[in-house]
């Protein structure tokens, strides 16, 4: 393998790193406000106007890191009672055929996600009702974690990790 591959391959692990012990904190965030929201609603009979929003956009945030960094820990779901039956040639024809399949997959979502979050920056789209908070940003996010996932599972596939 070539050394400027492996620096850049070896960038992306730290960046999925990084961004995943960041945006794991976004679970205390959404435990907080949640918190917050219920005792406003039944203590004071005055519930948040911005909690279930709020909470809905950090929680798309936090799964989409979260596939992400599984990924990058190599603990996706496979089949293993057949996966590890398989002799390591057909092992290497499903790494191909998933590897096509993630490529093709991810593409569309880069590709759609993109021009949904360019309509949402351009209309400057916010959320329907009392809370109007900007959605554009959250919709833009999108297509850079897929892109940042569509690398990781490139050097994934690299490492040859089964």
């Amino acid at each position: 393998m070539s050394k400027p591959v492996d620096v850049f391959f070896g960038w992306i692990d730290k960046i999925v790193e990084k961004s995943a012990k960041i945006t794991c904190y976004l679970v205390f965030i959404i435990m907080l406000i949640t918190t917050i929201d219920v005792t406003a609603r039944y203590v004071f009979n005055r519930p948040l106007l911005w909690g279930w929003l709020t909470n809905r956009l950090l929680f798309g945030v936090f799964i989409l890191f979260a596939g992400v960094y599984t990924l990058f820990k190599g603990e996706h779901i496979r089949i293993e009672i057949f996966y590890d039956h398989f002799p390591a040639r057909i092992k290497k024809v499903a790494r191909w055929i998933s590897l096509t399949a993630m490529t093709a997959f991810l593409s569309v979502l880069i590709w759609q996600s993109s021009w949904m979050g360019w309509n949402s920056l351009m209309n400057n789209e916010k959320a329907a009702g009392a809370f109007r908070i900007p959605l554009y940003p959250f919709k833009l996010l999108i297509p850079v974690v897929a892109f940042l996932f569509l690398l990781q599972g490139i050097a994934y596939f690299r490492r040859g990790k089964d």
